[in-house]
């Protein structure tokens, strides 16, 4: 089922997200149904059915709209001169900033890549779901590479492949031990600390011209997190989404799946 690009079925289709996006922090995703949705929106099932074929389609577009891309073009043409250094940190940073306003993302972000979730929504949603996937790995590897290239880090291509992986793989995983709310306290850290000295170190362990610095780590964070008081929702919506729906991954422009 393809995305609405005229403006009222557009319009109409963030109302529906709206809606979902307050049940599930409300209700959770498991009590989350089609039925109760259309309650809350003030249609029939049948006009949800006009934009998503199942419960799964939500899933993923909530997932969507709410992911980092879209806000990682926006940023990097307000701030054109930051290194690619910099440029690796962004995707963490604003995964953060997104959990820290919205309860549902953590959520949707656990879910939506459970093969059980993504492999029940439609062809269409299982597409641009993947491309946005793959996209956020390669905004990494093409950060790493543009370092490369202008001599801020001394790399082969299996090291930059393994600090891609090295990277997105602390980031799930740290994700999921903070937000999962289990853990007791006396086994962790303050979050920010711990984020920022763990990507040190997995970075340390290459050639980088200059290493993370808490400077650096905290004047990004602060800028990050003024972007995202200022502009937060307004990326948060199917346009953004869509206008992302193009091909190619370039760190340098404003296209990014």
């Amino acid at each position: 089922m393809k995305c609405p690009t005229d403006a009222l079925p557009m319009m109409r289709c963030n109302q529906i997200l709206d809606a979902a996006e307050q049940l599930i922090e409300s209700q959770g995703i498991v009590s989350f149904k089609f039925s109760q949705l259309a309650k809350e929106v003030g249609c029939s099932t049948g006009t949800l059915y006009k934009f998503f074929e199942r419960k799964e389609d939500v899933l993923v577009c909530l997932f969507l709209r709410s992911a980092t891309s879209n806000h990682l073009p926006i940023f990097i043409n307000k701030y054109p001169d930051l290194t690619a250094q910099e440029k690796v940190l962004l995707p963490i940073l604003f995964t953060f900033e997104t959990i820290k306003r919205s309860k549902s993302f953590f959520t949707l972000r656990s879910v939506s890549v459970n093969t059980m979730v993504w492999q029940l929504a439609s062809d269409e949603k299982v597409e641009r779901f993947k491309k946005r996937i793959n996209a956020f790995w390669g905004w990494f590897t093409e950060s790493l590479n543009e370092a490369v290239a202008r001599g801020e880090l001394d790399a082969t291509p299996l090291q930059v492949k393994e600090l891609v992986q090295g990277i997105t793989f602390y980031l799930t995983g740290s994700l999921t031990q903070f937000e999962s709310q289990l853990i007791a306290p006396e086994y962790l850290s303050n979050r920010r600390e711990t984020c920022y000295r763990h990507l040190a170190r997995l970075m340390a362990q290459y050639k980088w011209v200059k290493p993370i610095t808490p400077e650096l780590f905290e004047s990004l964070e602060q800028r990050s997190s003024s972007f995202f008081d200022k502009h937060y929702r307004d990326h948060m919506s199917c346009s953004a989404c869509s206008a992302l729906a193009c091909t190619g991954v370039d760190t340098n422009s404003t296209c990014l799946r």
